[in-house]
């Protein structure tokens, strides 16, 4: 630690460059999990292939860079390649730096790991509008295994005790943050389909909560779920009313069934996945609003218990 510490200090860029690029390069992992999982298919082989079915040579495969020096398309056919695959690893990347930069060192750790599960299940929920249990149901036990490994993340370090003290107060924390977030989420769903008579969130949903509160102990879980929400409205319904105003200009007259010309915004469905808002709440909380957050949740309970 004391060469670290060193290190940081000769070089204060170094480690927010170096989780960067690290960041990056997960990035382009997940960009590979979340095209192949949800298909049935390998991550390891076979390695990546242009759409054509040409190899994809390994300078056109760094992560970001290649992307722009390729002017987002394929080098062997011409394809555009999609934008996405740069987004996913700048974002990755960027939350990596962030995190470094922002928390302490066992915090940061944890909490790229927490990023990463949240990025694959975002993007996934939105091609699939389904969440995979094994990233949803294993981040939930990968984050009890943190927490009785790091007991910082949740703050449950006990001064002059054992590690071992802090250690089980820090598990207790997580599995109560897990089973308050499937918890709040369930009842929700249930008065959901109670109120519209027809389900409102997926089961999917529920375990991703859990999860995060988890890795964010209760207080993170109901802001995931609250705040979430906020987020959530905040950016759909301006684009709702868009999409509303677009349709009113639009010429009236019948257009056959399946005709080509028909907009892609008037066969769009309906539902709007939920995991990537419940996602970027639990992210914002762990990395930016904790402290907050956990402040005021004491204030009430200071004020209720009185």
């Amino acid at each position: 630690m004391a060469t670290l510490e060193q290190i940081n200090s000769a070089f204060p860029a170094f480690f927010p460059a170096a989780f960067f690029m690290f960041g990056a390069c997960v990035g382009s992992f997940l960009n590979v999990c979340i095209l192949r999982i949800p298909a049935g298919r390998s991550i390891v082989r076979p390695g990546s292939r242009c759409a054509c079915g040409k190899p994809i040579a390994w300078f056109d495969n760094i992560p970001i860079l290649g992307w722009i020096l390729l002017r987002g398309r394929a080098r062997c056919c011409g394809r555009k390649i999609s934008p996405r695959y740069p987004l996913v690893e700048f974002l990755t990347a960027a939350v990596f730096c962030s995190m470094w930069i922002l928390l302490p060192p066992a915090s940061a750790g944890v909490g790229m790991l927490f990023a990463s599960i949240l990025i694959f299940c975002t993007f996934v929920d939105i091609d699939t509008m389904s969440l995979p249990d094994f990233a949803t149901v294993g981040g939930a036990l990968l984050a009890v295994a943190a927490s009785a490994l790091f007991p910082d993340i949740h703050g449950a370090r006990i001064e002059g005790a054992p590690f071992f003290a802090s250690s089980v107060a820090s598990i207790v924390s997580s599995v109560c943050g897990l089973a308050v977030g499937s918890g709040i989420l369930y009842w929700m769903r249930l008065g959901g389909e109670i109120a519209f008579g027809r389900e409102a969130m997926g089961e999917g949903d529920v375990i991703l909560v859990g999860m995060i509160g988890a890795f964010c102990g209760w207080q993170g879980a109901l802001f995931a779920v609250f705040g979430g929400s906020l987020i959530g409205a905040a950016a759909m319904v301006p684009l709702v009313a868009l999409r509303a105003a677009f349709s009113k200009g639009k010429k009236s007259g019948k257009k056959p069934r399946n005709s080509p010309s028909e907009d892609a915004s008037d066969s769009a469905p309906d539902a709007i996945p939920y995991g990537p808002w419940l996602a970027l709440g639990g992210l914002a909380y762990y990395m930016f609003f904790s402290k907050p957050v956990d402040a005021y949740f004491g204030g009430v309970a200071g004020l209720l218990f009185k």
